[in-house]
Parts: C-alpha cells; sequence; structure tokens
C-alpha cells in the first residue's frame, strides 16, 4: 500500500497506532482503542472519510482499501453543562406554552389552543400538540443526563421529572379524556394545576444542577490558574 493508500485513525486529532489482531476486524480494533478513551470524556462522533460512519460501514473495512477513520471525544462535564443549559430553556418555554394554554381554554379560545394556521393541517394539533411533543422532547434531554452521569460514575443531580413519569403518564390520560369530552375546564385545570407544577419542579433540579456544574467549572478554573 503506497502512500495514496493509507489506513489512518485519528483520535482527537492525534493519530493512532492502532494493529489489528489475527482475525479481528477494524471494528474490534477500534473497540480496543476507544476503551481506553481517559475518564471525564465520552465519544461525540465517528467519521469515515469526513462522513459520520456507522458500526457495519467499519466492519466492512478491509486491508485492500485506503481509509481515514477519525474518532472525535468531548468533556462529559462540558457536555453534561450544555444538555442542562438546554433543559432549563426548553422548561422555560414549556411553563410558557402551557400558561398560554391554559388561559385560552378558560377564556374559551379554543381555536387558539388546537387550530393551525395552515389550512391544509388537521385539526387537533396546533399549540397543544407542540406543547405535548415538548414534554417528549424534555424527557429526551433528562434521559441524556442520565445516561452521561452513568458514563461519568455518578449519579448527583437526578433532575428530572422522569421520577414523576407515572404522574405525567396518568396526566396525559386524563387530558386526553377531557379533550375527547370537550371538558375545557378540567383540561385547563390539568394543565394549570398539574403539568405546570411538574414542570416547575423539574425546572428547580434542572437549575440547581446547572448551578453546581458551573461552580464545579469556576473552581476548576480557579485551580488552573
Amino acid at each position: 500500500m503506497n502512500a495514496h493508500e493509507r489506513q489512518d485513525i485519528f483520535l482527537d486529532g492525534e493519530k493512532m497506532d492502532v494493529k489489528r489482531g489475527d482475525g479481528e476486524s477494524w471494528a474490534q480494533a477500534l473497540d480496543r482503542l476507544l476503551a481506553n478513551i481517559p475518564s471525564g470524556r465520552t465519544i461525540s462522533g465517528v467519521f469515515l472519510d469526513g462522513a459520520p460512519s456507522t458500526r457495519p460501514e467499519i466492519e466492512a473495512l478491509d486491508d485492500g482499501h485506503p481509509f481515514l477513520l477519525e474518532v472525535r471525544t468531548e468533556s462529559l462535564e462540558l457536555l453534561l453543562k450544555e444538555v442542562l443549559t438546554d433543559l432549563v430553556a426548553h422548561i422555560d418555554s414549556l411553563m410558557v406554552v402551557f400558561q398560554e394554554i391554559g388561559n385560552n381554554l378558560r377564556r374559551g379560545s379554543i381555536q387558539a389552543v388546537f387550530g393551525s394556521r395552515d389550512k391544509n393541517q388537521e385539526a387537533g394539533g396546533g399549540v397543544y400538540m407542540q406543547a405535548l411533543e415538548g414534554m417528549v422532547a424534555a424527557q429526551v434531554l433528562v434521559e441524556e443526563i442520565g445516561r452521561i452521569e452513568r458514563q461519568a460514575g455518578h449519579d448527583t443531580f437526578r433532575v428530572s421529572f422522569i421520577e414523576e413519569s407515572d404522574r405525567i403518564d396518568s396526566l396525559l390520560t386524563a387530558m386526553l379524556k377531557a379533550q375527547e369530552s370537550l371538558d375545557w375546564i378540567l383540561l385547563a385545570d390539568l394543565v394549570e394545576y398539574e403539568i405546570l407544577p411538574v414542570l416547575q419542579r423539574g425546572r428547580v433540579k434542572t437549575a440547581r444542577a446547572l448551578g453546581i456544574v458551573l461552580e464545579n467549572e469556576r473552581k476548576g478554573n480557579l485551580v488552573v490558574a
């Protein structure tokens, strides 16, 4: 294989000397490399010839073809800060939306809750559906925080209102029944007295967790300085 047909593996911009064992695929060799990633960091992406790569694509690599495989990692602490920041902002926006929904339901402005400006869009969506989808998105962020914490070897923050997942499920079921029966007052009650407090508790926990991360970061910067 000449200089133009090299098979190179880089980790965070540094070329790694990765050799395959007998009968070992490139994916398995890469696994050995990734097992030694420094603690406190996590994989942010694997790229094959500049494009995001999947494991089957790496498994298919052989000695007959050149390739450039790049592995990028990032700080778990930095990633945690980013996700916590996103979750705080997301919950803030959700609380505004649900408060608006509650107000409109009490005023009888049903079109403002369920209607759409797009005449071609089916009824039953609107800001209400966006709010429910926002709840799902918040839970995804919470699950990501849990994943980061487990990978970091601790479980400090417990920010999630996923702790209340059973309660949320029952609330969403009750909200669906209220919507089906056109009981807008009950739906407003569920939004204002049930969903909003859940979000508020989640917001307090998330902001507290973010504060801990920022304080740790500040102390770390002082030590470095």
